[in-house]
């Protein structure tokens, strides 16, 4: 008993400050008990057990440039301080290469060409009194310079044989003729060759004919325009059309092509007084005639030489080597009264001019009274005409604009004149497009007076070489 008790008092004198343990601590969720671990050895005296600190919350949030700096040492800062220069320096090299490549390949603006001359050159003096008629119809002009004078209403009236001119010309127009050349052969119909007789009779022009007679382009073109044959109109008109009715219908429409908006066909030679027209109309044609080399041999002529061996026949156009005229043709009808359209030349200050005039409706019992109107206006018109020269040859008349500051002076190559009468004014125009270069005396443009098919134009050349700009003005310009 005693060994026990004193057994149960050791034991409980062991669980006293267990117990006391237990007993003093608050209430508290059950712990489980977990045996002690043996403490391991410290093998490495520069061992530390893993203690995980804590910074204060001050600390977590100072910047980092609060932490400790990298060091440089002093000779690695000193290269870098050598070295940014050099950097620098290649970085600008490498931006100015940049810069110039950019600028060298950057097409160069277009040259331009302007007139260092007046744009137009007005003759001093009054404008010339002209030998007007007091009646019918009447306008004559220069070709390319303009109208000098007119009188009349536009009113159309009959044409007579005039008509022949839109006859000659639609031909050739759609048969052209080389100058001296005699063309296509065609034959005389059985039709026309039975109304050779009915055409006398009545009055008409003609030349004789007989059926399956061969005639050449030309010389059926000389009978119309000669000697003013019906019978060939009518012929002429059958070759190209196959009838009266087609070719009078291309004649209208060739008119209203010419801006001839007072004129109007019903036949090819004019004998119908349905055939109207005026004088400022037949200016119109008969320019554009003219300009047909064919067409201007063939009015020049003085005789017409029949191809069946008859005698010659004098041109109906007496005035032909009078005042200048070169070409025309008459008209006449009991309608119509005396016409005349006329063509002249002159040479006024060194270039070549032609005088376009027509007058209608004169009375009288042929075409004299007309030719005689005619004489006097191709006199009285030349004598106004006259000239100015504008430059002189090599003296500058234009320059060329390279866009980037240089400017080239351009020369005359001839002596640049206008010709006109007093109180005309002139345009003067430029024509051509400018080189980025050339050689000396390379034609380049022209100086254009006048307008339409009669303007004259005068060559423009460089004085000296022209180069494209040189690299540093590519490498500089701003524009």
């Amino acid at each position: 008993m005693r060994e026990g008790s004193e057994a149960a008092a050791v034991g409980r004198s062991e669980l006293e400050p267990l117990e006391q343990v237990f007993w003093e601590a608050p209430a508290a969720p059950p712990v489980t008990r977990v045996s002690r671990l043996p403490a391991l050895p410290a093998a490495d005296p520069e061992f530390r057990p893993y203690q995980p600190q804590h910074a204060a919350p001050a600390q977590i949030q100072a910047p980092l440039s609060e932490g400790p700096q990298a060091v440089v040492p002093p000779e690695e800062d000193e290269r870098r301080r050598r070295r940014w220069p050099l950097v620098a320096v290649l970085m600008v090299v490498v931006l100015l290469a940049a810069a110039g490549a950019v600028q060298f390949f950057r097409p160069l603006p277009e040259p331009a060409m302007r007139l260092t001359l007046p744009a137009s050159h007005t003759f001093r003096g009054d404008k010339p009194v002209l030998p007007l008629p007091q009646g019918g119809q009447a306008v004559v002009g220069v070709e390319g310079i303009g109208t000098m004078g007119r009188a009349g209403a536009e009113t159309p009236i009959p044409t007579a044989s005039v008509a022949k001119v839109m006859t000659a010309y639609l031909f050739l127009k759609n048969h052209p003729l080389a100058p001296g050349e005699d063309g296509p052969t065609f034959t005389i119909s059985p039709q026309e060759a039975a109304r050779l007789k009915f055409r006398k009779q009545r009055g008409e022009s003609h030349v004789d004919v007989t059926a399956g007679q061969r005639f050449t382009e030309r010389k059926a073109l000389e009978a119309l325009m000669v000697v003013s044959a019906n019978n060939l109109a009518h012929e002429l008109a059958r070759w190209d059309a196959g009838s009266l009715e087609a070719y009078v219908a291309k004649m209208n429409t060739a008119a209203r092509e010419l801006g001839m908006t007072n004129t109007r066909y019903t036949d090819p030679s004019g004998y119908d007084s349905g055939t109207v027209s005026t004088a400022a109309d037949q200016v119109k044609l008969l320019r554009a005639a003219m300009a047909i080399p064919a067409f201007a041999e063939i009015v020049a002529l003085r005789t017409y030489v029949p191809n069946d061996g008859g005698p010659d026949r004098p041109a109906g156009n007496v005035l032909l080597g009078r005042n200048g005229i070169v070409g025309g043709k008459t008209g006449y009808t009991d309608a119509a009264g005396g016409n005349f359209v006329f063509a002249a030349k002159r040479r006024v200050a060194g270039i070549d001019t032609l005088l376009i005039g027509a007058v209608m409706g004169q009375q009288g019992s042929s075409a004299v009274a007309a030719m005689t109107v005619a004489e006097q206006l191709a006199g009285a018109a030349q004598g106004a005409l006259t000239g100015a020269t504008l430059a002189r040859a090599g003296q500058t008349a234009a320059e060329i604009d390279d866009g980037l500051g240089k400017v080239t002076p351009v020369a005359a190559g001839a002596p640049i004149t206008v010709v006109g009468w007093p109180g005309l004014t002139v345009p003067v125009a430029l024509d051509g497009t400018p080189p980025d270069q050339g050689a000396r005396g390379e034609e380049v443009g022209a100086v254009v007076v006048g307008d339409g098919s009669g303007e004259v134009r005068f060559p423009l050349r460089l004085p000296r070489a022209l180069k494209e700009p040189d690299l540093v003005t590519r490498l500089t310009r701003l524009g």
